[in-house]
């Protein structure tokens, strides 16, 4: 919605297509579910590319603030 694209809400919705399965969608996917328009398919691909490496930015980032605490907690405790 926040794309423009809500005429595929329902659609999506139909199928299941949530976050998550959302980032696995290509091309033929997205057309298979009714998104006609090449440029509205271009547009929803670059969404997805781009918040599937925000998710990663951030699964890192709590990886390594994971590490800090595990290294933090290791040297507190040899004190």
């Amino acid at each position: 919605e926040s794309l423009n694209l809500e005429q595929y809400v329902e659609e999506f919705s139909a199928h299941g297509v949530d976050g998550p399965r959302l980032l696995h969608l290509d091309g033929a996917k997205l057309k298979a579910l009714g998104v006609g328009s090449s440029q509205d398919r271009a547009v929803l691909k670059r969404k997805v590319k781009e918040l599937s490496a925000a998710a990663e930015r951030e699964r890192k980032a709590q990886e390594k603030a994971e590490k800090q605490r595990e290294k933090q907690k290791k040297k507190d405790q040899e004190q």
